[in-house]
C-alpha cells in the first residue's frame, strides 16, 4: 500500500543517520524489552544530529518467540502501553524508530511494525503472510496482513495508514519512498519505486551446506534501494533454534554497516545516508559453464566452506546453551562423558559456553559412569579430553547399581538382553539428573540428529536431558565439527585428542567386554553406516523424496562403496525405525536447530507417534521386485 498527504511541504533533505539495532531482551518481559529499546534509542540519538532513524527487529517489544503467549491479551495490551513510552522517547529525542509488536484489530492479531516519528506514529505495517518462525507453515498466532480490512488503524490516539508491506512518502525523513516489510527477504512483496526498505525480521541461525545468507540476497532487481534489516538475536528463546541477531544496511550488494551476530548484548550498526548512491559494482562476466558436480555423499556438509560451516554450527550450539543458562540463571552443568564423539562435542560446547559467559570450567561436571561394557580405551579418551578442558571429572561406576536393579525386578544377571542394555542407560540418566539437582546445575544431553531420527537411544535414558546441544547435528556433521573444534580451541593437542575419538568405532558399549577388553558392540554393524543414514535423512525429509527416488540417488552416490542390495537393506531399516521411533521424538528435550532439518516435535517435525509407515515400506517392496534385489 502507498500513502501520502494531498499537499506535501517541501523539505531540504540533508541526509539520514540510519541505525539497525538488535537489543538485549527477554521473551514476554515487555518492561525489560522496552527499557532496552529506550536505552538503545538514546545511544543512537547521541551519535548524530537529526534526522535519525532506528530500526529494531520483528516483535521486539515482546520477543518473537513467545508462542501461545501471543494469544494472551495481557501481553498484547502491555506491548501497546510500552509503545507509548517509545513514542514519547522519539518525541523528546526528535528521532524516528521502527518498532515491532503484536497488534489487535477487529478481533484479529497481526504481526506489526509501527513507524514512529518526532510527532508520533505515522504508519502501521503488517506481515503479509505470517509464517511459523521455524518452518514454512502459516503462523498459528497471526492473521494475514494482506487481508487487513481497513486502510487506517487507530494507534496511540491517532489514525494512521495501515497495510501489509506499507509504503509511505515521508520527505522529512527520506526523499524517496519508504517501505516497511516484515519477515524473511525471500517472502517480501517489494514496491520497486522504493528508495529505503526497512525490514524487521526473525532469522534463525543455520549452518547450511550451501548457504547463501539471507541478508545477502538480491532484492529482486530493486538495486537502487537502501536495504536495512534487523533480525531478532540469541536473547530470544533458544529452545528450538538460535536467532541470528544479524542486522545491517546494504546498497547494490555492498554492506554499509552490520552488527556482529549471535551476541547477547545490544548491538548497533550505523550508516550515514547522504544521497542516492550509484553503484560501481560491475556484473560478473559469464565464464565457461561449471561442469556438473557429482552428488554429494554428505548433503548436510559443505564442500566449499567446511571450516566456516563448522564454525557456524559450533557457534549456534554454544549460543543455544548460553541462552538456556542465562534464562534459568544457572552457572553449572553436568553431562555424561563416555569417550565417544557425541559426548566429546557436548563437552567442548559446554566449555565454549562457559568461556563466553566467563565462568569457571571447573563448574562443568563431567561424569564417567563405567559399566559392564565400558572399555579402557574409551576411558583414556574421555580422561584426556577432560584434562584438556580443565573440567571437573568424576567417576561413578554403575555395575553394582545395575545388578541390584536387575535383582529387584527379578531379571537374571547373566541374561544379556534389551533390559540389560537399557537398564544401564537409565541408571546413567538417573545419576546425571540427580547430580544436576545436587549441584544446582543443568544436565546437558549428548544425542545427535541421526540417533534421534533412528530412535537409537533409550526412552527415559539417554533420550532425556534438560537441553540437547547436539540435537541439530547429524552424526556425519558431529564428527566434522568435533575435529574442527578440538583444533580450534586447543591447537595440536586438542586435534590429537579428538582425532582418537573420531577414529574410534561408534559403540554404546552396553554389552560386556570381551576377554581382551574390547567391545563386541559396534553401532554401524547393527544400524548400518551413518554415512548412508544421513544421506537418506536429508533426501527423504529435507528434499521430501520418496523411497523410490532416494534409492537411485544413493546407488549413484555410493557406487563402488555399497552395493544396491546393501543400500536397500539399510534404506528399509531407516524407514522402519523412523516411523516406529517417533514416540521418543515426541517426548524429546529441547535443543537448537543447526541444519536444514529439525526433528523437534514442537515444530520441526510434527507427526503422530502411531502414524503408519506402510506406504513407504510398500514402495520399497515394489522397488525390490522391480530391481530383482532380495532383502
Amino acid at each position: 500500500m502507498e500513502s501520502s498527504t494531498a499537499t506535501q511541504p517541501k523539505h531540504t533533505w540533508h541526509g539520514l543517520h540510519l541505525s539497525v539495532i538488535v537489543p538485549d531482551l527477554r521473551p514476554a518481559d515487555v518492561d525489560f524489552n522496552c527499557r532496552g529499546i529506550l536505552r538503545a534509542l538514546e545511544q543512537s540519538a547521541s551519535l548524530s544530529p537529526a534526522p535519525r532513524l532506528a530500526l529494531f527487529p520483528e516483535l521486539c517489544l515482546t520477543g518473537c518467540s513467545c508462542g501461545d503467549l501471543f494469544l494472551q491479551p495481557l501481553l498484547v495490551e502491555s506491548a501497546l502501553k510500552a509503545l507509548e513510552r517509545v513514542a514519547a522517547s522519539c518525541r523528546s529525542l526528535e528521532t524516528w524508530a521502527l518498532v515491532g509488536l503484536p497488534f489487535r484489530h477487529v478481533n484479529r492479531l497481526y504481526n506489526a511494525a509501527v513507524l514512529l516519528g518526532p510527532s508520533g506514529p505515522v504508519g502501521l505495517s503488517l506481515e503479509r503472510e505470517p509464517l511459523d518462525l521455524l518452518s514454512s507453515f502459516p503462523s498459528r498466532w497471526f492473521s494475514a496482513g494482506g487481508e487487513f480490512p481497513d486502510t487506517q488503524a487507530e494507534l496511540l490516539g491517532q489514525s494512521v495508514p495501515a497495510a501489509a508491506d506499507l509504503s509511505l512518502i515521508l520527505p522529512e525523513l527520506y526523499p524517496q519512498r519508504v517501505q516497511v516489510c516484515i519477515g524473511r527477504s525471500d517472502n517480501l512483496m517489494l514496491d520497486m519505486r522504493v528508495g529505503l526498505l526497512l525490514n524487521p525480521c526473525a532469522l534463525p541461525a543455520l549452518a547450511l551446506a550451501n548457504e547463501t545468507p539471507e541478508t545477502r540476497r538480491s532484492l529482486r532487481g530493486n538495486s537502487r534501494a537502501i536495504w536495512a534489516y534487523a533480525s531478532c538475536g540469541p536473547c530470544e528463546s533458544t529452545a528450538e533454534a538460535v536467532f541470528s541477531g544479524k542486522a545491517g544496511i546494504q546498497h547494490n550488494g555492498d554492506t554499509l554497516a552490520e552488527t556482529q551476530p549471535l551476541q547477547f548484548s545490544t548491538q548497533i550498526a550505523c550508516a550515514q545516508i547522504s544521497s542516492r548512491k550509484s553503484s560501481t559494482r560491475k556484473a560478473a562476466e559469464q565464464t565457461a559453464e561449471t561442469p556438473p558436480q557429482p552428488l554429494s555423499q554428505t548433503p548436510f556438509l559443505s564442500s566449499r566452506q567446511p571450516e566456516a560451516q563448522c564454525a557456524a554450527a559450533f557457534a549456534i550450539q554454544s549460543a543455544g546453551l548460553v541462552g538456556r543458562l542465562r534464562h534459568i540463571g544457572l552457572r553449572r552443568v553436568v553431562l555424561g562423558l563416555s569417550g565417544g564423539a557425541d559426548s566429546s562435542l557436548a563437552l567442548l560446547v559446554c566449555w565454549q559456553a562457559f568461556r563466553i559467559m566467563q565462568l569457571d570450567p571447573k563448574d562443568i561436571r563431567a561424569l564417567s559412569m563405567p559399566g559392564p561394557g565400558s572399555t579402557h580405551s574409551s576411558r583414556e579418551r574421555l580422561e584426556r579430553l577432560a584434562r584438556l578442558c580443565g573440567v571437573t571429572l568424576r567417576e561413578i561406576p554403575i555395575t553394582g547399581a545395575l545388578e541390584s536393579h536387575l535383582r529387584d525386578i527379578g531379571h537374571p544377571l547373566d541374561l544379556v538382553d534389551l533390559v540389560f542394555e537399557n537398564g544401564q542407560a537409565r541408571e546413567r540418566t538417573q545419576i546425571l539428573l540427580d547430580l544436576a539437582n545436587q549441584y544446582n546445575a543443568l544436565m546437558v544431553g549428548t544425542g545427535d540428529l541421526s540417533e534421534i531420527a533412528l530412535g537409537w537411544c533409550t526412552f527415559a535414558g539417554d533420550q532425556i536431558s534438560n537441553y540437547h546441544v547436539n540435537a541439530g547435528l547429524p552424526k556425519t556433521f558431529v564428527l566434522r565439527v568435533l575435529a574442527w573444534a578440538g583444533r580450534e580451541l586447543f591447537g595440536e593437542e586438542g586435534a590429537a585428542a579428538v582425532s582418537s575419538v573420531c577414529s574410534a568405532a561408534i559403540s554404546p558399549e552396553l554389552l560386556p567386554v570381551r576377554a581382551d577388553g574390547s567391545s563386541p558392540q559396534e553401532t554401524e554393524t547393527v544400524l548400518g553406516p551413518y554415512l548412508l543414514h544421513d544421506f537418506f535423512l536429508y533426501h527423504s525429509l529435507v528434499n521430501r523424496l520418496s523411497p523410490r527416488q532416494v534409492y537411485p540417488l544413493a546407488v549413484g552416490a555410493f557406487a563402488g562403496q555399497y552395493s544396491p542390495q546393501q543400500i536397500l537393506i539399510w534404506l528399509r531399516l531407516f524407514y522402519r525405525r523412523f516411523f516406529s521411533q517417533q514416540f521418543k521424538r515426541s517426548a524429546g528435550p529441547e535443543g537448537p536447530r543447526v541444519t536444514a532439518l529439525s526433528l523437534s516435535a514442537r515444530g520441526g517435525w510434527v507427526m503422530p507417534a502411531d502414524a503408519s509407515g506402510a506406504l513407504w515400506l510398500n514402495e520399497l517392496d515394489n522397488l525390490e521386485s522391480s530391481t530383482g534385489e532380495e532383502l
